[in-house]
């Protein structure tokens, strides 16, 4: 097995794992959400980038992959506010290519921009909120990319709608995976605050009582 088959391998479980993590667990912690969500993110560019330097060798990509997700990881957990603004305009990415992917219509690169530059600025601005929503709707999306994934043996559901930014036909699984992810999303940002607000009862009880 050559790098790039193991990299195709692991992706989806590995999505999968990460994905339930942060979609349930996200705020509770924060800190590691920051830098898994930055080495995925950055292991992405540094994959791209080594296809782009060596198309026919995986293996550098793979290196490129690793030491971009370090770096990545390492920046959005020591640059506190430049990963909270990273997981905000993730999540409003994500939002805005699912609704485009459901109308049927080509997701704009622009737009896909300003929902993430709009999604991230609200999430340093109304930190709590945003972090539970982001970490809530991103950790679903990876659980539904990974899951149709291995569904549909790694062809395409049209559910990753990333894809090239390509228009596509939605199509009933189309309608499902966003169904899906958005009943998963709810369920894990309800999860998150419920657990929240029994965090902040008992740190109150316990200063009270300090």
């Amino acid at each position: 097995m050559n790098a790039n088959e193991l990299a195709r391998s692991i992706t989806a479980p590995l999505a999968v794992a990460i994905g339930i993590l942060t979609c349930f667990f996200g705020y509770r912690i924060l800190k590691l959400t920051l830098g898994l969500m930055g080495f995925m993110a950055a292991a992405a560019g540094g994959w791209t980038f080594g296809l782009s330097l060596a198309p026919n060798n995986s293996g550098i990509a793979l290196i490129c992959a690793l030491v971009a997700g370090v770096i990545g990881a390492a920046l959005c957990i020591w640059l506190f506010f430049v990963g909270i603004f990273l997981l905000g305009a993730s999540a409003g990415a994500v939002v805005a290519a699912a609704f485009f992917n459901a109308a049927g219509s080509q997701p704009q690169p622009i737009l896909l921009l300003m929902f993430a530059g709009v999604f991230g600025i609200v999430a340093l601005v109304v930190q709590k909120f945003m972090i539970i929503t982001s970490t809530a709707f991103s950790g679903s999306y990876l659980v539904v990319a990974g899951l149709f994934h291995l569904l549909t043996h790694g062809q395409d559901a049209s559910l990753l709608w990333f894809n090239h930014l390509q228009p596509r036909a939605a199509g009933t699984l189309g309608y499902v995976a966003l169904a899906f992810w958005v009943a998963l999303g709810l369920t894990g940002l309800s999860f998150q605050y419920r657990n929240s607000q029994g965090r902040d009862e008992t740190v109150r009880h316990k200063e009270q009582h300090a």
